[in-house]
């Protein structure tokens, strides 16, 4: 299977923002003597980085089945 344009985009995209979660979770986490975090804290930096990541996707398919609707339509 061989990825689009717009989906290497959104890959990139998301491994960016997977890393700047991952550096923005490591700098409030070390402010405290903590090293593991907890598990609540694991799971807000998951939804912090998975929400955006399915919202952005997700958007990306909408518009592009509209997209197809309208040149269905026009042909």
């Amino acid at each position: 299977m061989r990825i689009n344009g717009w989906q290497r985009l959104w890959l990139v995209a998301s491994i960016l923002w997977g890393v700047a979660v991952l550096l923005l979770a490591g700098i409030l986490q070390s402010g405290g003597d903590r090293t593991i975090p907890s598990a609540n804290e694991a799971l807000f930096a998951v939804r912090l980085w998975i929400v955006p990541v399915a919202a952005v996707y997700g958007f990306g398919l909408s518009l592009a089945w509209v997209r197809r609707g309208f040149q269905l339509e026009s042909k």
